[in-house]
């Protein structure tokens, strides 16, 4: 008898009588057990520490750009342009555009976003010729005029003649670019429109040079002088919005030495 072989009188068992099926994928959209709960990203404080919370968000510094609007600074040069006309007029032109570039400097320093990096060099092309071409059609529209008003701005005479003409060509090209780029094209231009910060470029200009025009004896050339300063200070604006703060930094040189120096050359 052999062993191995199965007694007759054993049952099969529930698992042996049930034949096998294939496995069948699960259906994806069956839900099995309960539904997943939504976990809370944070835990609820109580109404008390909320309060508290919103108060201390309060009580933190806001922000950024409003922070640093120039406006303050431009009413503080007002009135320092202001207070300064009795004073020589190149101690005061000197005393203004110093105040000016650290008002711009202070803005840089401030992280106001100023940037003087060049992607294109297109642009400070645009920016030259731009200043270059507008300059050169006020002088040639009225050179006579322009060499008149550059005469009274800086007090020249026939003995100190060539100094002054190196103090207006260091005028034009470093001193008043640099403080006037910073100041408004640079931070001012930030939080305000092209149109208000030329007329308040325009207003600063005149409020600086007008005193020293003796308008009562020839009010034709604080006209023209006007017009031309409420044309460039819009172009300067107009440059640096679409080519940048570089372009209209040399567009301002550009058109200050063909304003101020080139017809007063020219009138030698």
């Amino acid at each position: 008898m052999n062993p191995s072989a199965p007694e007759p009188d054993s049952q099969p068992t529930e698992a042996d009588a049930e034949p096998r099926r294939p496995m069948v994928p699960r259906d994806p959209h069956l839900r099995v057990g309960h539904p997943p709960q939504a976990i809370p990203l944070h835990e609820e404080t109580p109404a008390d520490e909320w309060l508290e919370e919103t108060e201390s968000d309060d009580a933190l510094p806001r922000s950024t750009r409003h922070d640093l609007d120039p406006i303050f600074g431009y009413i503080m040069a007002m009135a320092l342009s202001v207070g300064l006309t009795p004073v020589q007029a190149n101690v005061r032109y000197v005393v203004l555009w110093a105040f000016l570039a650290v008002m711009g400097g202070m803005a840089v320093l401030l992280g106001s976003g100023i940037r003087l990096k060049v992607t294109d060099p297109g642009d400070l092309m645009w920016g030259i010729g731009l200043g270059l071409f507008t300059g050169g059609a006020l002088v040639f529209a009225d050179s006579h005029t322009l060499a008149t008003a550059s005469e009274r701005l800086f007090g020249a005479s026939e003995g100190d003649r060539a100094l002054l003409d190196t103090w207006i060509f260091q005028t034009t090209v470093f001193v008043m670019p640099v403080a006037e780029s910073l100041f408004f094209r640079g931070a001012m231009q930030r939080v305000h429109s092209i149109p208000v910060v030329a007329l308040l470029a325009s207003v600063w200009s005149m409020l600086m040079f007008f005193p020293h025009l003796n308008l009562g004896d020839t009010p034709v050339v604080g006209v023209v002088f006007g017009t031309a300063l409420v044309l460039l200070n819009f172009l300067y604006s107009y440059v640096n919005f679409r080519h940048g703060l570089a372009a209209s930094f040399f567009c301002q040189i550009g058109a200050g030495t063909l304003l101020l120096l080139v017809p007063r050359l020219l009138s030698l």
